[in-house]
């Protein structure tokens, strides 16, 4: 058995220790790889990194009651969830450390995305109200396309940028102790750690099952880390303390971290949906006056022709050439001649519950002498108007 000495953090030597005493210390963080050991057979004082595959993996300490009688009790039992094996061991994150990191992970990107989904949506409703019918329809289209753009480009900035970090980690591996390592057990590069998330959009296309392939791997790696060749390691794994490294989190403590995160995902769901439905349904409201409007629109232009030829108001909508309305939600398209002479077409809305607060209104479209759109309403909230008649 290799006798060994070495350079504590005073600068001091110690020794003679045997190699298991060595092993502990080096578990314990009184020496690193760094720390210049010395044993017959070398021809000088080297860092411990060199030799850690020398040193025994430290057995674990059978209580006092199991042993023969005779035999004493010695050194310290690891804890219940350190591996007992050697100073280069490493320990893979468990599916269930890996489960609820991504859970957290996924209420934090969730979260920032569904308060800028509805914002975002918020924005596109207030400019396609301003537009024509066709093209705020075609808008909002091409507007929630892009909108819906943002979850890829923020997860991606999220995942790869948190997990090339110094950190190695997002905010849910930092909470369950683990982090992303190479296959050298090296930090990632930014190009890798895009290449592992991309990796995870063929887990999401096949049922989530390249995720579950982290309970039965032999490291413990999912579909992207087999595709990227990384590995979801503890925290303390590939450090100069590797004996602080921990099997599993208590399942007590998961499933609190997991309902949790259940639970503000859930609330947080609510509070959005809350707020974005009636938003939602407004801009539905809003789409269908502006239909009614449109409609309005041309007749007034109609009107506007017939008075600069004739110099008076259409006597109603059989003189005027109108048809029936095309929209669903007009009961009723009227010319009406003002006490100053002027002329403008009252369109009426039905009385349906899609309409909302706009059921029953009426909206009074005309032309000025400039030849410019004019348009009223009564009965009509103004979130519900197009911007046209505000």
């Amino acid at each position: 058995m290799n006798v060994w000495y070495y350079v504590d953090a005073g600068h001091n030597r110690q020794g003679p220790v045997s190699g298991e005493d060595l092993a502990t210390a080096f578990r314990q963080g009184r020496i690193t790889r760094e720390t210049l050991v010395w044993r017959d057979g070398l021809p000088q004082w080297v860092p411990l990194e060199g030799h850690l595959a020398e040193l025994p993996a430290a057995p674990p300490v059978v209580p006092a009651e199991d042993l023969a009688p005779g035999l004493p009790a010695g050194g310290i039992a690891p804890a219940a969830n350190q591996r007992s094996s050697g100073p280069d061991d490493v320990v893979d994150a468990g599916f269930i450390r890996r489960l609820g990191a991504y859970m957290i992970d996924s209420m934090l990107v969730g979260s920032v995305f569904y308060a800028l989904l509805l914002l975002g949506f918020v924005v596109l409703a207030v400019i396609a109200s301003g537009r024509g019918q066709d093209e705020g329809e075609e808008t909002f289209l091409v507007g929630a396309i892009i909108v819906n753009l943002i979850y890829p480009i923020l997860s991606l900035a999220y995942y790869a940028g948190m997990e090339s970090s110094k950190m190695q980690a997002t905010v849910g591996k930092l909470a369950l102790g683990i982090k992303v390592v190479d296959s050298q057990g090296r930090r990632l590069g930014f190009g890798r750690a895009a290449a592992r998330w991309a990796g995870s959009i063929v887990s999401y296309l096949i049922l989530y099952i390249g995720f579950f392939m982290a309970g039965w791997t032999q490291r413990k790696q999912a579909l992207h880390d087999l595709m990227a060749d990384t590995f979801v390691v503890d925290k303390w794994a590939y450090t100069d303390q590797p004996g602080r490294q921990v099997r599993e989190l208590n399942g007590c403590l998961v499933a609190l971290v997991a309902g949790v995160v259940i639970m503000c995902v859930l609330a947080v769901v609510g509070i959005l949906a809350a707020i974005s439905v009636p938003a939602y349904k407004d801009y539905e409201v809003r789409s269908r006056v502006m239909a009614a409007q449109a409609e309005g629109a041309t007749a007034a232009r109609r009107m506007a022709d017939f008075r600069a030829q004739t110099d008076r108001c259409p006597r109603d909508g059989d003189e005027l050439g109108l048809a029936a309305p095309t929209s669903a939600d007009i009961q009723e398209v009227l010319v009406i001649e003002n006490p100053d002479g002027t002329c403008e077409i009252a369109v009426t809305l039905r009385d349906v519950d899609g309409l909302g607060g706009a059921a029953s209104g009426v909206l009074y479209v005309g032309q000025d002498p400039e030849g410019a759109g004019t348009c009223s309403a009564e009965g009509v909230p103004d979130r519900l108007l197009p911007s046209a008649c505000k």
